[in-house]
């Protein structure tokens, strides 16, 4: 406990403040009327006037102490008025609360402390309801679940209200004494009258004390207190299957659906019915009068699917084809929601049905609900995987009247007409889509669009905006590799900012050591920055790990080019030649030609 030397002059300058003062007479009271002879208040009456002043003045600077967040000197300060007045509940509370958060739940002898003090608070104010409250509580963490129950009790007695009768219950559950607990639900019913929760909970603890007939007796007579109700009706046969009566659940069902043929509530307990009991054609039959009545709420139609497909998977997996066929048949009536077709889609995917089909379930959410963006990105990814060019662009198209701000549809739009070769029409989608771009955009789909509007740049001969776009897009993906290589590429063409070029060059290679074109990227810019013997052995890299399908005239140039400058002429021809056999462009073919016919290196 930590102390301050200057308490004592603190005090005592505090004490002859008020006396020279003459400040009015101040007590701190709390609680509810009182309800039992109020001891500390006939303690206060028999200090003198002089005395109850310093104590004011002592619990009045606790309380400020306290509201500063100072509680050690709100400790000294609380003993120091209790030195005056040993019996002020008000001061031992505080004290009693004092000690018990120094003690958390390991200090016992602070724990025992603050105990002895509330206890002397309640004993001097019996009166107050909220120390009576804080007993109860610190009892019933303790495990003395009498004294709780008695604190509890009194509460009840001199206050009435809800929460205690409540605590009350769990206490009397607790101790396993099922009479207190219902008696102090049928006070809470008296409060409030009959509701759901209480007749469930004295439900319960009937049927944990072994007498089922006050237990059923229970929900019936919330069933005769609500009969419009009928969700009690099938609350009571929920609770007849539950504990084996399944004949007389099986008549409240029916009763129910007689009265109600639509009633989901029903319609859910009587599925569950066959499906527990094994009468699997009744549950089939069910399932499809449910989910195919138009009537049928969304809710309860997908409710019904979905046990229908979990249960079909362990009993009956030979139902798959059936199901399909439900859901087919069931999406074809009005929908009020996305519910079915969603269920459908992730039925798609438990059963890993061709793409097709998943495409279709997601569309046919689309259909239902247009401005759904999950399912629409879900759809276009799939798009994606299976390079459908011209769906994904219309899919795009359309999440941007839906979604604008939503950057990864500008995002594909421009990959995919940058595949169909369309690039102004590319450029102008992932420019547009770049004025969305903010903080909260997924910052890879932020990195990639950057990289992909660089490139293009690049490709309309707009070098310094593709580089501010390549900059962007290492701003939200500094590891982005694709990009790191096409940039270190282009600058290493013009010669710019080599150092720079080698080192992002460098970090892509790092990252994908066996890829080809990041290799050559590599060994181009050290030729450009000629460091020739370093080139030639990530060309030699370069052309170790080409695949069969890579015939790039273009690495093949760039392989002879730098064998050239090692000195190795005679394998510099034969790698322009491998190029010219590769080349399809004229202008390059030219130059190919001219250094294989003069073997020499050319720059251009």
């Amino acid at each position: 406990m930590l102390r301050r030397s200057s308490l004592l002059q603190v005090v005592a300058t505090l004490v002859a403040l008020f006396l020279a003062t003459g400040c009015g007479n101040y007590a701190v009271r709390r609680g509810l009327p009182v309800v039992s002879e109020n001891l500390a208040e006939q303690a206060r009456r028999n200090l003198g006037y002089e005395a109850r002043r310093c104590y004011d003045a002592l619990y009045l600077e606790s309380v400020r102490q306290r509201e500063r967040g100072r509680y050690d000197a709100q400790y000294d300060l609380l003993h120091a008025a209790l030195e005056i007045n040993p019996q002020a509940s008000e001061a031992l509370f505080d004290l009693a609360r004092l000690e018990l958060s120094f003690g958390g739940y390991s200090d016992s002898t602070h724990i025992r402390r603050g105990d002895s003090l509330l206890q002397r608070a309640v004993a001097l104010e019996p009166g107050n309801r909220y120390y009576k409250e804080m007993l109860g509580e610190l009892m019933a963490e303790r495990g003395d679940l009498d004294g709780a129950i008695a604190i509890y009790e009194s509460l009840v007695r001199d206050y009435g209200g809800t929460e205690p009768l409540l605590t009350l219950v769990g206490l009397y559950e607790e101790k396993s004494d099922y009479d207190g607990a219902i008696r102090a639900l049928n006070r809470l019913q008296t409060l409030e009258g009959r509701t759901e929760a209480y007749s469930l909970e004295k439900f319960k603890i009937y049927i944990q004390k072994g007498d089922t007939e006050h237990a059923y007796a229970e929900i019936e007579a919330l069933c005769a207190e609500f009969p419009i109700d009928l969700r009690y009706r099938v609350l009571l046969g929920d609770l007849y299957r539950e504990y084996g009566h399944h004949e007389m659940a099986l008549a409240i069902y029916r009763d129910v659906l007689t009265m109600e043929p639509e009633n989901s509530l029903a319609q859910q307990s009587l599925l569950s019915y066959y499906l527990e009991t094994g009468e699997d054609s009744l549950y089939r039959a069910t399932v499809d009068d449910v989910v195919l009545n138009s009537n049928t709420r969304s809710s309860a139609r997908v409710k019904a699917m979905y046990t229908y497909a979990a249960a079909s998977m362990q009993k009956f997996p030979e139902d798959s084809t059936r199901i399909r066929n439900l859901f087919n048949k069931a999406l074809q009536l009005p929908q009020e929601d996305r519910g079915v077709a969603e269920l459908r889609v992730e039925y798609a995917k438990q059963m890993n049905e061709p793409s097709d089909s998943l495409a279709a379930a997601l569309k046919r959410v689309l259909e239902i609900e247009p401005d759904y963006g999950r399912s629409r990105l879900e759809l276009l990814q799939l798009l994606v995987r299976h390079k459908d060019d011209s769906a994904a662009i219309k899919l795009c198209r359309e999440g941007q009247l839906y979604e604008p701000t939503q950057v990864v549809y500008y995002f594909y739009e421009g990959i995919f007409l940058y595949q169909l070769d369309d690039k102004k029409a590319a450029l102008d989608a992932l420019q547009r889509g770049a004025s969305y771009v903010n903080s909260e955009t997924y910052p890879v789909v932020a990195s990639d669009l950057y990289s992909t509007m660089g490139d293009l740049l690049h490709d309309f001969g707009r070098n310094d905006e593709a580089y501010a776009a390549y900059d962007s897009s290492l701003v939200y993906n500094p590891d982005n590799i694709l990009c790191l290589n096409n940039y270190a590429y282009f600058l290493s063409l013009e010669g710019r900012n080599l150092d720079k070029a080698a080192e992002m060059a460098r970090r892509a290679v790092q990252t994908e050591p066996h890829n080809a074109t990041y290799l050559d990227t590599y060994a181009w810019v050290l030729f450009v920055q000629r460091h020739y013997q370093q080139a030639k052995i990530y060309i030699d890299e370069t052309l170790k790990h080409l695949g069969p399908e890579d015939n790039d005239a273009g690495l093949y140039e760039h392989a002879g080019d730098i064998y050239y400058k090692c000195g190795e002429r005679a394998q510099a021809v034969e790698y322009w030649r491998k190029a010219l056999e590769c080349a399809t462009d004229a202008k390059r073919k030219a130059m190919l030609k001219k250094k294989i016919r003069n073997k020499k290196y050319y720059v251009g």
